[in-house]
């Protein structure tokens, strides 16, 4: 369920080649791979892997925009301006090779012994790097990751950032796009859908739903965006429920909030 939901997210997000102020971009990918082969206690052997897979986006550098925006992007991977797709994915292959010697650790000297199973063993990630709407004056991008670790169950992850164009400000807050008298009246709006698609009615308490929000209040997160529907919230997996409840996605349509903006997205 939790697999399904991650991907049904996912699709939604991910938009086709676009432009708009004078920005282009365009998808590209990297698979990468390692395995190894590993002895079970009931005398065969199995082969396990470590692999992770990228699908990123890059706006052409046509204009300083661009520039900006492929910088914010990435400027967690390295020290140094990444200026080429080709140099993006050398810095996704070191990040790589840096987490396949983690995964490389489980099989140390000591460790040798065989094992009972290989299930654990096998290792990915995925990651999705994109945008969800680009309009005249906003871009929303996202990061959506999705792994196993050798834990109980996989875990999926997605991160939100809306810039103003065109000076490709981020927009942190969720609140600051509305006059501060209006954000309850948001907050409302939210709650009334969410209970609606949980099928809870208003007197029922929150905690008692199974629902994990501080002080039994329901609020927004700032993990927030926007595409041709609406402004949309996402809490990720155990942020205000149980795993098993998966990510919890409420948008809001634009006729609903058009009247509280402090101007048009």
């Amino acid at each position: 369920m939790i697999k399904k939901t991650f991907w049904l997210v996912l699709l939604l997000l991910i938009s086709r080649e676009g432009q708009t102020q004078g920005l282009t971009y365009s998808y590209d990918s990297l698979n990468l791979r390692v395995s190894r082969t590993v002895q079970l206690e009931d005398g065969t052997t199995d082969t396990v892997s470590c692999s992770r897979y990228y699908h990123f986006i890059w706006f052409d550098e046509t204009n300083e925009t661009a520039k900006n925006i492929n910088k914010i992007l990435y400027t967690d991977l390295s020290d140094q301006d990444i200026q080429s797709v080709a140099e993006l994915q050398q810095i996704f292959k070191n990040d790589f090779n840096d987490w396949k010697e983690e995964w490389m650790a489980q099989f140390s000297a000591e460790d040798t012994a065989p094992i009972d199973f290989s299930f654990g063993l096998n290792w990915y990630e995925e990651i999705f790097i994109g945008v969800s709407q680009q309009t005249q004056s906003t871009l929303c991008t996202f990061q959506s990751v999705d792994g196993f670790y050798g834990g109980a169950h996989p875990i999926g992850n997605s991160q939100y950032h809306v810039f103003s164009l065109p000076e490709v400000v981020r927009i942190k807050q969720w609140s600051s796009l509305f006059n501060n008298a209006d954000t309850m009246a948001i907050i409302k709006m939210a709650e009334e859908i969410f209970r609606k698609e949980k099928g809870l009615k208003p007197s029922v308490k929150l905690d008692e739903a199974g629902y994990w929000f501080n002080e039994n209040r329901f609020h927004l997160t700032d993990n927030f965006g926007l595409d041709d529907q609406g402004l949309f919230f996402l809490f990720n997996a155990y942020e205000v429920a149980s795993y098993a409840e998966g990510p919890i996605y409420i948008s809001i349509p634009y006729n609903r909030i058009r009247k509280y903006l402090k101007k048009p997205l």
